[in-house]
């Protein structure tokens, strides 16, 4: 049977990541004049083989087979006219920065890190603004700092004699109806979690309760020859949880189950802390408890953290429905109508963040549509031709390399945790890709050939269960005892960065925004977050 265990966070003791044990292989930082081999990877694979050591990946580089091999991994190296190289896994799972000036390149796993070399100014770029509040995250090449530039998942970028070029070595596969079959799924997805579990060791696993994160736990618990330690998160007692479903799924897979119990105050003693360890700003209410897992995890002796990011970019998740609702009833946008770049606006307006309001918004307006352009070409990219898996390929780019991967490696490296995400597994992916459509979201059933291919594995509620979200209380918190603390924040913090209007800051924070749904608190913390970043990334 199961055990279930509460642990309640207390707010008065810091974060802290000091005592916790490095990280196997850590982070790398250089520059063109510098850098001989430098890798940060985890769970790498040539051909089957690990790649154990820096010796094994001179001899990936030396055969130019980077494009074959599965894991997670950032290489910088030096190649044979002495022109420096950067390299970036698939998925993005690891990731690395560089910035290109007049003498040379530097490079690093964090903006942090390159804006300590000095070199380049502390600066903020308005659009980057506009694309963060627009997705919550940070899609693409550029970042919020002007210089500063991000390799993309699957790019190898170079700089040497004739200046900076870049390439590709993998690239998302083409749309295919060559998967119909759950059990190849299946198969996939178990050896992507034998990939994953490390021989003889015990392993934590975060749980929502929802599809994914329950159907890792369920393999993880099939296959492995050690115990399997769960963690969910609770806000208290008086806010709506998900703890009912992550303890069915518990009891089910005889895991040992932590509930994690964060209060308001717990969230705002560790904001800041959190925040500083993201490679990017990323306005996710979970930023805080997915850090508190990791600690705790690590301070249990657990480092590898499995989680079940991927299942919605990957399998047909919600997502989709608001942008196919869109193509039905208004000819691609949801607002009325065929306009320039109406699809690209209902695929922005889909994150139901402050898309809709930039001009209110923002003290400097995004003009030419900047936004909508960069998204432009996966609509047009003659791989994909049906509406789904267009979204497919966007979100697995967009929300995999720079959102949900990117949060958990920031996230777990301060505390020597290896967070592990089977279904963002690159051959996992390519055989989503082949998928028909109509598999991944059947009517109103989103992942259903996921479903299918997991079926045996869990309870039939949670096969049954319709995605919810992670019930983060960001409204109940702003309505009450985090709103003083956003305040002053938002009214006093962002005003000498001059990048949005006060007017309307104030009436989202007095909650007179207009609309049926204004979402106030997902805003509220998108603006905190921002706030928090810039203060502690891009100031310090």
């Amino acid at each position: 049977m199961a055990s279930e265990t509460l642990l309640r966070v207390q707010p008065g003791v810091p974060l802290g990541t000091e005592g916790f044990p490095a990280r196997p292989t850590g982070r790398i930082a250089g520059s063109a004049a510098t850098v001989d081999l430098a890798a940060d990877w985890d769970c790498c694979t040539l051909d089957g083989a690990p790649i154990g050591d820096l010796a094994a990946w001179r001899r990936v580089l030396a055969s130019d087979r980077l494009a074959d091999v599965r894991g997670a991994f950032a290489v910088a190296w030096r190649g044979p006219a002495g022109e420096l190289n950067l390299a970036r896994d698939g998925l993005g799972e690891r990731p690395l920065f560089y910035a290109a000036l007049p003498d040379g390149c530097l490079f690093a796993s964090s903006i942090a890190a390159v804006l300590a070399t000095g070199r380049i100014p502390r600066t903020v770029c308005p659009v980057g603004v506009a694309r963060y509040l627009s997705y919550a995250y940070m899609p693409g090449r550029e970042t919020l700092v002007p210089g500063i530039l991000e390799v993309l998942p699957g790019e190898v970028v170079s700089w040497g004699e004739q200046g900076l070029a870049r390439r590709w070595f993998w690239r998302l596969p083409p749309e295919s109806d060559a998967c119909e079959d759950p059990r190849r799924l299946r198969a996939d997805l178990e050896t992507a979690m034998r990939r994953r579990l490390p021989p003889g060791q015990p392993v934590a696993a975060t749980l929502s309760g929802g599809i994914d994160s329950s159907l890792v736990v369920a393999l993880a618990t099939r296959l492995h020859d050690a115990p399997v330690t769960t963690y969910s998160v609770s806000f208290g007692q008086e806010y709506a949880n998900e703890l009912p479903w992550s303890s069915l799924v518990a009891a089910h897979c005889k895991t040992s189950h932590h509930v994690v119990e964060l209060s308001p105050q717990a969230v705002l003693r560790h904001l800041d802390e959190a925040i500083a360890m993201l490679h990017e700003p990323i306005g996710d209410p979970l930023t805080v408890p997915n850090a508190l897992l990791f600690r705790t995890a690590v301070e249990a002796g657990l480092p590898v953290v499995l989680n079940g990011e991927g299942g919605d970019p990957c399998f047909g998740g919600p997502k989709n429905l608001p942008m196919l609702l869109a193509e039905l009833l208004g000819g691609g946008d949801s607002y009325g109508g065929p306009q320039p770049y109406a699809r690209e606006r209902s695929f922005l307006r889909a994150h139901q963040k402050c898309y809709d309001e930039l001009g209110q918004l923002l003290s400097q307006p995004v003009l030419d549509h900047a936004l909508e352009r960069e998204v432009s070409p996966w609509f047009t990219d003659a791989r994909y031709q049906t509406l789904v898996t267009q979204l497919q390929a966007i979100n697995v780019a967009f929300k995999g390399g720079h959102h949900i991967l990117a949060k958990v490696d920031a996230l777990g490296a301060p505390f020597g945790a290896l967070p592990r995400s089977p279904l963002f597994d690159r051959d996992v992916v390519e055989t989503a890709f082949a998928i028909p459509s109509q598999l991944k979201l059947r009517g109103s059933v989103e992942k259903y050939l996921l479903k299918q291919a997991v079926a045996d594995l869990l309870p039939q509620a949670i096969i049954d269960r319709p995605k919810s979200g992670m019930l983060v209380p960001v409204e109940g918190w702003f309505q009450g005892p985090l709103l003083p603390e956003a305040k002053e924040r938002l009214l006093d913090g962002l005003a000498p960065w001059g990048l949005v209007e006060r007017p309307y800051v104030e009436k989202l924070l007095a909650g007179k925004l207009g609309g049926l749904r204004p979402r106030r608190g997902v805003k509220i913390w998108l603006l905190l977050t921002l706030e928090a970043w810039l203060r502690t990334v891009v100031r310090s």
